[in-house]
């Protein structure tokens, strides 16, 4: 066994050290042939003008050349060989460049468009240019330049990197322009990552000649076994050069990984949703799991080509979370379990055992009934109509939720989905329908003497009504015509002002065959539903009413007086509830009319926004709520009349949300069929909460009613996620008021009184200290005119706490050295103004001059290989331009004698070779100019300082004046 073993692991050896030898081997061959190819186009001899005599110069001959060339094959080799050698094409060479530019070639037909490129190289002088300025014509090279043909760009990608390293181009401006395609191509592909293959197809191609970058396999092999093989004999170019391209790539990879992870994390939310629905409706919908299967085509798509990058620039896979492990044997109920009191496990659901009792153990009719007790009662009822409801309710209620995030990604704002804000007037009634917000917004106008209404209708935006056009299907199609009422409330419906409330109506004529003496009985049996007190008596009185008065007619009437509760008794409630769910099973038209009554009674109430009737929209929402507990009214409703209160989260429906969840609201959170769509709602609330200013009263309500749900513990856990809360102390806060409120509305010419304040902190205090040290070093905070307030804050503080100086001036110098190294969009005006406050710094005699010019240097130097410009300060960035400019308009001034002044020429030349190696860069063309405002600052921040001084005219007029400058300033030291 030892010695099978053995073979095979020399037998895996022996074919990765083939491995490493084929790979050495052709590296070896490629350095070799890059050296001759390169040696003979960079030392040409091109012929004298009599050569050019001799050939053939007629104009069908030389188009017709050209035209060969815009469909080059690998099978016109020879023929294009011999026709170039008895062509005089002096004068077509830039329509030969542009064919080749322009010709759309396959990878196979690369060599013989690089042989044409060679011939054309070692015979006509102006090829390179010619042929560099037909490329900036072909290539996207300017930010938004879509790219039309990816296929032609994967040969493009593969032609012009062989022209530059065979020689064919003059090496500066050709990587120059290689450098400018990528960061454009690099920075233009981060959503769908459509032009990944190309890039992957170029570090596998060029990654250790451009980059110095082996694959990660091979790379493995070449530590494993180092051979005599000299791989920096194939760099054609410098360490520093292939370091910067490298970066770049890297960066890419970083963003690309970013987006796998991302959606990685997608794939499992979304198995985490089928989950809840599996769990909840017993099933996932087929378009959702068309999606989900739509996703995960994507995901292996965009995983393989990371994979694939990742192996050619010698990186390593990012950690993505495995797919989740589900016990089939786990039901939902078990993750949401907690210990609680006594029956640590359960959900808690119920506060207490005999909360528990009240609400599930009932009295079981159909065992102690006979049967023809209730079998009447029994008949054409419909024994899926409430499944039917719960199940309608329940699409419709996700609709509108999926319908309001659709809102909130398309509007941007959270804002868009509350109601128009409240009239001042008592005459004018708010809309009740989020959809009026949505599309047509109308108000009612009542006078007080006529009670005429008028309605005023505004149009929507296109946004609003794509939501109202997506909800309003789920409405008509209704299975239940009580339902599509009650959410005609918020989306359809008109306003309700002349109808009457709804009330349940029994027809006492139509009963003629009862004696009077069950009558009697009927009006002692409902007198005496006000005097229950306990489940027990509720309990008996259901029984009785079975036993007794199980008649059509005295069951409309037991629903008439349930439903004309009390509107001060809410103690009745859960005791008429509880009678609902005894007789339920024996009689469910009693829950199921009662269920229809107040569905009614909430539409009116909503709609209606009476400022008046508190109390019956309380005692409505507070029944609903309490049959729901009992299973008579279904949860998928309950969440939808909740659905509809935050729509119009005002006035009265504030306090009807708060008593529906205190009543029923932990039910619905800890419920597993409910708990997903609860734990949204509540999130709801809270964000809406938020967005309007309510009185303590209000604000007290809310919370109460939001922690009857979940507990403090539970909802810290869900919400610490998204929010930071910071407890400062009281001297934190005055310290932030001193810099963020004070300091802004003091005149800077004026900071006496605030300076000796802040002087009398107790800045022996640490905490002090650091928090005062923050500030100071956050000129970002104040507002911009105000940084020579904070300058001059910062000087008086430096004769007394020296080390508090010398610690906020390493702090701007870091932030601004970061800042370069991290070159972030966000953090412009952070930039400006921090280097606003250095320069106001050395105003007030913080800073020497030298810290001014090193930073100046180091803002036009830094990020730079060899004048070629890196990701760290791309050609098509102008920012920090600004930030010289600004530094210069701050303190220039003051270098107008000795050593300063002369380092300050020497940086303005300086300066001036920068900008105009910006300018003159391939980004900016007749299409994409550069700015006039970047050219007038740079001339007025000069033009202030030296009036002598002038942009001049183009780079080579910079790189001269910088060279007689830098020869003066020898010359000087010397």
């Amino acid at each position: 066994m030892a010695n099978i073993q053995t073979a095979l692991v020399s037998t895996d050896d022996a074919e990765e050290r083939k491995k490493m030898d084929e790979y050495e081997e052709s590296l070896k061959s490629l350095a070799e042939t890059r050296a001759r190819q390169r040696k003979l186009n960079l030392s040409v001899q091109y012929p004298e003008e009599d050569f050019y005599s001799t050939l053939d110069s007629k104009l069908k001959s030389c188009t017709g050349y050209i035209k060969k060339l815009k469909i080059l094959t690998e099978s016109q080799r020879d023929i294009l060989d011999k026709d170039f050698q008895g062509l005089n094409l002096t004068r077509y060479v830039s329509e030969a460049t542009q064919a080749l530019a322009e010709a759309k070639l396959k990878l196979s037909d690369v060599p013989i468009a690089l042989e044409v490129c060679t011939l054309f190289h070692r015979r006509y002088p102006d090829f390179a240019s010619a042929m560099m300025e037909s490329w900036r014509k072909v290539l996207p090279l300017h930010k938004g330049d879509i790219v039309s043909n990816p296929s032609k760009l994967r040969v493009d990608l593969r032609l012009l990197p062989e022209q530059i390293a065979m020689g064919l181009l003059p090496t500066k401006p050709s990587v120059q322009l290689l450098c400018s395609l990528l960061q454009v191509l690099l920075e233009s592909d981060k959503e769908d990552r459509a032009l990944m293959p190309l890039l992957t197809g170029f570090a596998k191609a060029y990654g250790f000649e451009f980059m110095g970058i082996h694959p990660k396999k091979l790379r493995m092999l070449v530590n494993e076994y180092p051979g005599t093989f000299d791989f920096s004999s194939v760099n054609l170019f410098s360490a520093d050069f292939q370091n910067s391209m490298r970066n770049i790539f890297v960066k890419y990879y970083a963003g690309v990984t970013k987006q796998l992870e991302s959606e990685n994390q997608r794939l499992r939310d979304l198995e985490k949703a089928h989950r809840r629905l599996l769990d909840s409706r017993g099933d996932v919908p087929q378009e959702k799991v068309d999606k989900y299967e739509i996703h995960v085509a994507a995901f292996n798509k965009l995983k393989t080509a990371v994979l694939s990058l990742a192996d050619y620039l010698d990186q390593e896979m990012p950690e993505l979370a495995p797919k989740e492990e589900v016990d089939d044997n786990k039901t939902t109920i078990e993750l949401l379990t907690v210990e609680f009191g006594d029956r640590a496990g359960l959900a808690p659901i119920w506060n207490d055992e005999d909360e528990r009792d009240f609400y599930e153990i009932l009295p079981d009719l159909k065992a102690t009934m006979p049967s023809m007790a209730y079998k009447d009662s029994l008949k054409d009822v419909e024994t899926s109509a409430t499944a039917s409801i719960s199940e309608d309710a329940l699409s419709i209620l996700d609709a509108a939720i999926e319908a309001d995030s659709a809102q909130l990604l398309l509007a941007g704002t959270a804002t868009n989905l509350d109601e128009p804000s409240e009239p001042s007037s008592a005459n004018l009634v708010s809309p009740s329908r989020p959809e009026e917000t949505a599309s047509d917004q109308t108000l009612i106008k009542r006078t007080a003497e006529s009670g005429h209404v008028t309605r005023v209708t505004t149009a929507a935006t296109p946004v609003k009504k794509s939501i109202t056009q997506q909800k309003r299907p789920y409405i008509k199609n209704s299975k239940s015509k009580g339902l599509a009422d009650l959410l005609d409330t918020v989306w359809e419906g008109d306003e309700c002002d002349g109808e009457d409330e709804p009330a349940v109506l029994v027809d006492d004529e139509q009963d003629t065959s009862t004696s009077a003496l069950l009558r009697q009985i009927l009006d002692t049996f409902i007198l005496g539903l006000s005097k229950v007190t306990s489940k027990e008596g509720a309990d008996k009185m259901a029984i009785d009413f079975c036993t007794n008065l199980n008649r059509r007619h005295y069951r409309k009437k037991l629903v008439q007086a349930l439903y004309n509760v009390p509107r001060t008794r809410a103690d009745l409630l859960p005791l008429y509830s509880r009678i609902v769910a005894v007789l339920n099973p024996v009689m469910p038209d009693v829950g199921g009319d009662l269920c229809e009554a107040l569905r009614r009674q909430f539409r009116w109430l909503v709609r209606r926004q009476d400022p008046l009737r508190l109390e019956s929209k309380i005692r409505n929402v507070r029944f609903m709520a309490e049959l729901t507990k009992f299973g008579i009214f279904s949860k998928a409703e309950c969440l939808l009349c909740l659905k509809i209160l935050l729509n119009n989260f005002k006035h009265h429906a504030v306090e009807m949300v708060c008593c529906l969840l205190e009543s029923g609201g932990r039910f619905l959170y800890w419920s597993p069929d409910s708990h997903s769509r609860m734990k949204i709602l509540l999130e709801e609330l809270l964000r809406r909460k938020s967005l309007r200013l309510f009185d303590a009263r209000m604000d007290s309500m809310i919370e109460n009613a939001y922690f009857s749900c979940s507990t403090p513990e539970t909802a810290a856990s869900r919400t610490g996620q998204n929010m930071t809360i910071k407890i400062r102390t009281p001297m934190q806060m005055f310290i932030r008021k001193i810099f963020l409120d004070d300091l802004n509305r003091t005149d800077p010419s004026d900071v006496t009184c605030l300076t000796s304040l802040i002087r009398r902190l107790p800045w022996d205090d640490p905490e002090v200290f650091e928090y005062g040290l923050k500030y100071l070093s956050s000129a970002w905070r104040i507002n911009y005119a105000s940084i020579s307030a904070l300058a001059n804050v910062l000087a008086g503080l430096a004769n007394y706490q020296d080390d508090l100086a010398v610690r906020v001036v390493d702090n701007v110098l870091d932030d601004i050295r970061v800042q370069l190294e991290l070159n972030n969009s966000k953090f412009n005006q952070r930039r400006l103004a921090m280097v606003r406050y250095l320069g106001e710094m050395y105003n007030y005699r913080i800073v020497d001059s030298s810290v001014i010019f090193n930073t100046l240097f180091s803002l036009i130097l830094f990020g730079w290989i060899a004048d070629v410009p890196t990701m760290l300060d791309p050609p098509s960035h102008l920012l920090r331009i600004r930030l010289v400019c600004a530094l210069l308009n701050t303190c220039g001034e003051y270098f107008s004698h000795g050593t300063a002044r002369r380092r300050l020429d020497s940086f303005l030349a300086l300066f001036r070779r920068y900008f105009w190696m910006k300018r003159e860069n391939v980004v900016w063309s007749d299409h994409c100019p550069f700015p006039m405002t970047i050219v007038h600052l740079v001339e007025d921040t000069m033009g202030k300082l030296r009036r002598d001084f002038s942009l001049l005219k183009n780079l080579e007029e910079a790189e001269a004046a910088l060279k007689k400058i830098n020869d003066k300033m020898l010359v000087i030291r010397i």
